[in-house]
């Protein structure tokens, strides 16, 4: 144990370390077995449980309190490998933390200090203890490897830099702002002359089957207790009485039965699925999942929404299936005639543009040459990349056409919108604010500089794992089976 760690000292605010429940561990015992290999050398029981351990405690000071989850012990697991593979490597490359690092660590770590501020021997080894089971010497060991794997990755990611013109090309990317004018040909308005015979639906539904399936669908019996108010007591009592009933069927499941003691009536639904409105609910998404996640004749907990609190009892239940033609031919018409009116759009958009580029080299303007064809131009107000336009929505690749072109040029495809396509000419571009830009200048770059560096020891991590060859016998060696 570093007898440094148990001097008084001013600790700066650092991190604070909650209690631990319960978790998935590693049963511990040694049993000849091996955990896996890496790097084509085998890992004991042993030490994987010891980088366990470490990759548990580094959870816990991260997020406090872990649920008693498969899922989390899954994770911790796979973090475990990444810092075998990582102390690995880090070995390999001769890197190394001094006792002195491990104190400073350890010294900016708050939860050790008593009322004073100052560092408290007996704080430090009780929270360790209770709170990690682990001794000083173990949680110092455990710092030791977190240093050295921190430098690992800052000797792979460092190296990623970001230069001015790097940050000035996002800023503008961010902040620069178009003006746009343009023609729509709204797909909705070819709809009157989309036609289509009874033997184009049935070839189109034969060929996208997929799209046309009848969803899962359920009927329930349920009792309801609506809330009277928004008032806490009265929601907690109405929580109550609901449980008191749920407790009563839990013993026989006679819902009807359960609602005439406790002076309620039954409702039914009809069969209805997850997109559909509930009959005497309305759309609740809350009621239909749990509906559908139950089995006939099974009765439910009580489910609360925004508006009471159900229990159900399954009636009836359909399960998803494909349609027969007869069921989703209107559907299957509606989608096929919605198909035609938007090629018929962008097919007459591509036919106008040709035309108004051809004026356009003849010396003619946009505007002029849209009304020769009877067409309306639209103009835009100042839009930023993936901000909302006025008139069009959220529109990506109207967007970038506008930006990708010089000023007073049109587009040289029909730009797909929302609800059609539309012909694009630049109006003007809109320059970013150069004083602002010089205030944001700085912080701007070290955002940037931390995601090329986040994304590089991803790249580099990336890489190493596949070098390590992980080969995990964990359910195996420990007799698991998942």
């Amino acid at each position: 144990m570093l007898k440094q760690i148990r001097e008084n000292a001013r600790v700066p605010l650092y991190i604070l370390i909650v209690a631990f429940i319960g978790l998935y561990a590693v049963s511990g015992q040694e049993t000849g077995q091996q955990a896996g290999k890496i790097f084509g050398r085998k890992v004991s029981i042993s030490d994987f449980q010891k980088a366990y351990n470490a990759a548990r405690t580094q959870l816990i000071m991260r997020y406090g309190n872990l649920p008693n989850d498969p899922k989390v012990g899954q994770a911790i697991e796979d973090e475990a490998w990444n810092r075998l593979i990582m102390l690995h490597e880090a070995k390999k490359e001769r890197i190394k933390t001094s006792d002195k690092e491990i104190v400073d660590f350890v010294k900016g770590i708050t939860a050790f200090n008593d009322k004073s501020g100052r560092f408290s021997k007996r704080q430090y080894e009780e929270i360790l203890k209770y709170s990690f089971g682990l001794t000083p010497s173990e949680f110092e060991g455990q710092v030791k490897e977190n240093l050295t794997i921190e430098k690992l990755i800052g000797k792979h990611s460092d190296s990623a830099t970001v230069t001015d013109d790097d940050v000035l090309k996002e800023y503008k990317f961010l902040n620069e702002k178009a003006k746009a004018d343009y023609v729509l040909f709204k797909a909705d308005d070819y709809l009157p002359q989309a036609g289509a015979t009874e033997e184009e639906i049935k070839a189109y539904f034969e060929k996208n089957k997929a799209a046309f399936k009848i969803p899962a669908q359920v009927n329930a019996e349920y009792i309801a207790k609506p809330f009277p108010d928004d008032k806490k007591e009265t929601k907690e009592k109405t929580r109550k009485e609901m449980k008191d009933i749920s407790y009563e069927l839990a013993a026989n499941t006679d819902l009807a039965a359960a609602a005439k003691k406790f002076s309620l009536t039954t409702k039914e639904t009809g069969l209805f699925n997850r997109e559909t409105n509930i009959p005497g609910i309305g759309y609740d998404l809350k009621f239909a999942d749990s509906a559908l996640s139950l089995a006939e004749g099974q009765v439910s907990g009580p489910i609360e929404t925004k508006t009471g609190i159900y229990i159900i009892k399954i009636k009836e239940k359909k399960p998803e299936r494909q349609a027969v033609f007869a069921e989703v031919k209107d559907a299957a018409g509606k989608s096929l005639k919605a198909e035609k009116a938007d090629a018929a759009a962008k097919a007459k958009a591509q036919e106008a543009l040709k035309a108004i580029k051809a004026a356009i080299e003849k010396k003619g303007s946009f505007e002029a040459a849209a009304k020769e064809l009877s067409l309306s131009v639209k103009k835009t107000g100042a839009f930023a990349r993936g901000q909302y336009i006025e008139g069009l929505g959220i529109a990506p690749e109207f967007a970038e056409a506008a930006f990708s072109v010089k000023q007073g040029e049109v587009f040289g495809d029909a730009v797909r919108v929302h609800d059609g396509y539309t012909i694009v000419k630049q109006d003007s571009i809109v320059p970013i604010d150069e004083k602002k830009y010089q205030e944001e200048k700085d912080k701007l770059k070290k955002m940037l500089t931390e995601q090329k560096k986040y994304f590089a020891s991803i790249t580099w991590f990336s890489e190493l794992r596949k070098k390590a060859d992980l080969q995990d016998n964990l359910d195996k060696a420990l007799g698991r089976s998942r």
